[in-house]
């Protein structure tokens, strides 16, 4: 039976002090507030598609959006939407979806049922054209996860050459559904992405002890196709355990934001049975951490993991936010109040699965 849930989009308001934001547009001091939301039901359709699963966002310019559906080809072929969001400081005005478009293979087919597992999706400005990944496919044969560049009409393009040790393997690489949630742009030929659960070679899943959990955050540059360097990045423990125990929890790092000058941020969502979601997001520093990309396996060798800050717990908003899985940018504006402000929104992807309304 199809259940019915709701996809929100959260719009927050980073405010940045005028002097504390340079030309090369670095972010040093800054709020983040709650400013609203909307519900998008996903029994909704658009273009004869279910509208659900989001995963990811990224900002086109002007009011201008794309999503990405983590739909693996089950209820409608796997996709991706382009939609207007329409707000200013105090709130969302209206949104309404402009385009449904259908991701192909290489010979322009649609992907089949769990061939692809679409999870981030990010816009090349220079090029006008999108890049996104997929987790991996869930065939008998498993699928090693991808990133594609496609263009506006989700056509392949090329393909980023992503290491082996992000393959699927029995013993090492990949857990299932630990392969790539998080990309971002660097630059027009720089990106970053992270896989969102540790390798099996690099350590255990977070628990509930202080301990070492490390998904490795990879930075690509797309142009030459050439991995430039992997950094360790620390997933969190967890604080309380489930009701009952021995019940389900997880922690992971399902999207990634380039901020400026080797800093990041990260989203750490966590859901433990019997207790609930948890969503923090963490800003990244990665000077002094060790270039982890010719280490095969980190469970047994020593290294400087990223250093990380936690600068919003979103519990603090007194909203429902649990599954956030995307995040990006809007525009930027000045306003005039008592002293110079710069004001760029930020917004957020909350979903459920089209199928059931188990975390993901």
């Amino acid at each position: 039976m199809i259940r019915s849930f709701l996809c929100l989009i959260f719009v927050g308001l980073i405010s940045i002090s005028c002097s504390n934001y340079q030309t090369d547009q670095s972010i040093t001091n800054y709020t983040i507030d709650f400013i609203d939301k909307i519900a998008i039901s996903n029994s909704d359709f658009a273009d004869s598609t279910r509208f659900g699963g989001l995963s990811s966002i990224d900002f086109l310019g002007k009011d201008n959006f794309v999503l990405i559906s983590d739909d693996r080809s089950e209820f409608s072929p796997a996709r991706i939407y382009e939609m207007k969001i329409d707000f200013d400081s105090s709130g969302i005005k209206e949104y309404a979806l402009t385009k449904t478009i259908f991701l192909s293979k290489k010979d322009k087919s649609h992907f089949a049922y769990n061939e692809i597992d679409p999870e981030s999706i990010r816009y090349r400005k220079s090029t006008d054209t999108y890049l996104y990944g997929s987790e991996g496919g869930r065939t008998k044969e498993w699928v090693n996860p991808f990133i594609w560049e496609i263009n506006r009409a989700g056509e392949f393009i090329s393909a980023v050459e992503v290491p082996e040790i992000f393959h699927f393997r029995k013993e090492k690489g990949l857990r299932v559904n630990g392969g790539f949630e998080g990309l971002t742009f660097e630059n027009d030929t720089i990106i970053w992405y992270a896989n969102e659960l540790p390798l099996k070679e690099d350590g255990d899943e977070a628990g509930f002890e202080v301990g070492s959990f490390p998904v490795r955050l990879v930075r690509h540059d797309i142009k030459n196709n050439n991995v430039l360097g992997q950094y360790a990045y620390n997933i969190s423990h967890l604080v309380q355990r489930p009701i009952p125990e021995g019940g389900f929890y997880i922690n992971s790092v399902p999207e990634l934001l380039y901020i400026d000058n080797g800093s990041l941020w990260a989203i750490e969502r966590s859901y433990t049975k019997g207790v609930g979601n948890f969503v923090k997001l963490f800003q990244i520093n990665l000077e002094g951490a060790t270039n982890i990309k010719e280490v095969n396996g980190l469970s047994k060798e020593e290294y400087k993991a990223v250093g990380k800050k936690m600068i919003l717990d979103f519990s603090n908003f007194n909203q429902k936010i649990d599954n956030v899985e995307g995040m990006t940018f809007g525009p930027i504006s000045l306003m005039a109040v008592k002293v110079c402000c710069l004001f760029q929104m930020i917004i957020l992807i909350k979903s459920k699965k089209l199928s059931c309304g188990c975390f993901v």
